[in-house]
């Protein structure tokens, strides 16, 4: 009712927000933000090209592009493809944010009611207001999230570490995961066709009824979520009070137990790693905390 985030406490003076009877809602953790000028660039045809929406290869996976309307104050990528008016998106938990700046203007103003000139309505009036952050600095914040340091692989040339991604690879999980992708032109000389590895396809997949919360953001269905990248997943605990707070709400506090609850498109690689030793699912996971 007026907006997508709950804004569930306030300053003296005014009234929390509560969860409308019957209105649908989900618990999101904040996004890891070390990838995010890589992936923005991923060029349009790349992601087309991994998604496969009626699974013609056969191999159970059926990712598809989140095709939305974009603000009128977002200039698409260069090569960028249109269908219907709409652009694909790829922040997000369900990838329904199409660039880091669109992500920023909206941040700014649901997560701490920042009005700014691109995104003018106040969450708590819902009047147009003046704008209250500069869009030079705007600018600023985009360009810093655009340049943080992506997480690098420690141990890379670990024994058990290589053989964990040869068994992470040989069950079919770089099927959504991929590990390589390239970006395109940057006027960032730093972030232009450059070669990196996320383990992520960009693309919604089903993932089961178990992740479904009956919520949406952008065209994705209930039960449809980007492939979150894995880079940094090792040094998740270091943020984290030592713990794994993993999936879109952090209900899996370990990555084995994340990899069961992977249900939907990700079934069989789910049940592919049960049936795997103790021993090669150590080394799965080994490989997963060096990335």
């Amino acid at each position: 009712m007026g907006a997508p985030q709950l804004q569930n406490q306030c300053i003296n003076g005014f009234t929390p927000e509560t969860i409308p009877a019957g209105a649908p809602f989900t618990d999101l953790l904040a996004p890891a933000v070390a990838d995010m000028g890589y992936l923005e660039l991923v060029p349009d045809q790349t992601i087309l090209s991994m998604a496969d929406p009626y699974d013609i290869d056969g191999d159970g996976i059926s990712g598809v592009p989140d095709w939305n309307l974009i603000p009128s104050y977002i200039t698409p990528l260069n090569g960028a493809v249109e269908q219907q008016g709409k652009y694909i998106c790829r922040i997000g938990k369900k990838a329904s944010v199409y660039n880091i700046f669109e992500q920023v203007c909206r941040a700014l103003n649901q997560d701490i009611g920042i009005v700014s000139e691109f995104e003018p309505i106040d969450t708590y009036t819902h009047q147009s207001v003046t704008a209250e952050i500069s869009n030079e600095d705007i600018q600023k914040l985009v360009f810093y999230l655009q340049t943080i340091k992506t997480p690098t692989q420690r141990n890379p040339d670990d024994a058990e570490v290589k053989r964990g991604k040869e068994l992470f690879t040989g069950i079919g999980c770089t099927g959504c995961h991929k590990e390589t992708l390239t970006t395109g032109y940057s006027s960032c000389e730093s972030l232009s066709f450059q070669n990196f590895h996320p383990y992520t396809d960009l693309l919604l997949h089903d993932m089961g009824s178990g992740l479904d919360d009956g919520y949406t953001e952008g065209n994705a269905k209930t039960y449809e979520w980007r492939t979150p990248p894995l880079w940094g997943l090792g040094l998740a605990p270091l943020s984290q009070d030592g713990a794994y707070y993993l999936l879109h709400d952090g209900r899996a506090h370990s990555i084995q137990e994340a990899i069961e609850m992977h249900g939907g498109e990700a079934t069989a690689r789910k049940n592919s790693f049960d049936h795997l030793t103790d021993e090669n699912q150590k080394a799965i996971i080994k490989f997963l905390e060096s990335l």
